[in-house]
């Protein structure tokens, strides 16, 4: 039991902090449904370190499995859910039988000697390494999905807190291996020397809690802005998205002279799809449709539906006389499509129309200049490609 006054109050803070992460990741799932498979994993992280925190307080000279071997391993669980709830929020692959086994090995060590103040630190020294381990592989985690999305500066300033939390589990573990005197300090919480490391883990709770839930709304944020910017039918970017990423294009000629071009792709005969079938096979047709073309485009490409059954390529390092090739091979890809709907197939064609970026020629005038070849293809008879002949808006 912990008699020392100062101990028992730092404790009841730590206690406290976990059952108020327990409570707000719990209301993150419900009501508020905010990446509810990640969140209920941070509410059980911080309801294990609650509960094997109450358990460690129950200890006593008796030996007892339950207050030692159970409540460390308990916190150690809810290090692995800290980690499982980064995966899911991050749609990173699973680490489940790696962080079992990590508690397995822990669990066997632990039984070699009795749950006991006398061998506190040999008990603490096998905790301290698993949970250093799991840190670090949380480290790991979070620097994956972070280099995707932020700069290598940001990245690890992002990172460097959870590997600083995983070095000081691993410097516990090497100071109570060579100085096990230094219990009272480093692994008991029952003691006034214990006072510092008790700080450290509030700090450490508060750290971790703030840490995750800036990334859970950082990870919302990104996720609304991204639906705000995609195409619900299809999944490709929108007309807004067309907008920013032809200005960008449009800035990077202007500063560098890269070339870019636009083709502008128009399904043909869609409205007699929409008639004869209904707009449930024109919806399919249009999924089809977009599937098939992103299929053949670059990562640096940009593909959008621009609206109805009209779909733009940015095509950023792409020239005139490349254009016509990109365009070819999107109308070959369309016409190979094998659909049929209740049985009837259906073909997709398309008329196609050109246009690159000359000297003097405004972002707004170089799609004006697509659609404009577009309806030329249309006029040709359809299924075929047209490139703008002019250089400047008319």
């Amino acid at each position: 039991m912990i008699e020392n006054s100062s101990s028992l109050i730092l404790i009841q803070v730590i206690c406290i902090l976990c059952l108020a992460g327990t409570i707000a990741w719990t209301v993150m799932v419900v009501p508020m449904r905010v990446a509810p498979s990640a969140s209920w994993r941070f509410a059980l992280a911080n309801f294990c370190v609650l509960l094997g925190m109450l358990l460690y307080t129950q200890r006593t000279q008796e030996p007892s499995y339950l207050h030692w071997l159970v409540a460390d391993n308990i916190i150690l669980v809810g290090f692995c859910f800290l980690r499982w709830g980064a995966q899911r929020l991050y749609h990173l692959k699973s680490s489940h039988r790696f962080d079992i086994a990590v508690i397995s090995i822990s669990i066997s060590l632990m039984l070699l000697a009795k749950p006991h103040t006398a061998n506190a630190a040999y008990l603490m020294i096998i905790l301290s390494l698993a949970a250093a381990v799991c840190f670090f592989m949380l480290a790991k985690d979070h620097y994956i999905a972070f280099k995707a999305n932020f700069t290598a500066y940001a990245t690890y300033w992002l990172v460097i807190p959870i590997v600083l939390i995983g070095m000081m589990f691993l410097v516990r573990a090497f100071i109570l291996l060579l100085f096990p005197e230094k219990v009272a300090t480093y692994a008991a919480f029952h003691t006034e020397e214990s006072l510092p490391i008790l700080w450290v883990y509030i700090v450490l709770i508060l750290l971790v809690n703030i840490l995750i839930i800036g990334n859970t709304i950082n990870r919302l944020v990104v996720k609304i802005m991204t639906l705000a910017n995609k195409d619900s039918l299809t999944g490709l970017w929108n007309r807004n998205a067309l907008q920013s990423k032809l200005a960008l294009e449009h800035a990077r000629w202007l500063r560098d002279k890269v070339s870019y071009s636009v083709i502008l792709i128009d399904l043909d005969h869609f409205k007699q799809i929409n008639d004869s079938y209904g707009h449930t096979a024109g919806d399919e047709v249009l999924k089809v449709a977009a599937k098939q073309l992103n299929s053949v485009t670059r990562k640096i490409d940009y593909l959008c539906r621009y609206g109805g059954e009209e779909f733009v390529l940015i095509l950023p390092l792409t020239t005139e006389k490349k254009v016509l090739c990109v365009a070819e091979k999107l109308q070959q890809i369309l016409s190979e499509v094998s659909f049929e709907w209740q049985g009837n197939p259906i073909a997709i064609e398309a008329s196609i129309g050109c246009a690159t970026i000359k000297e003097g020629l405004p972002v707004e005038a170089l799609l004006h200049l697509a659609d404009k070849a577009m309806y030329e293809a249309k006029a040709s008879g359809r299924n075929c490609i047209k490139i703008a002949k002019t250089a400047q808006p008319e």
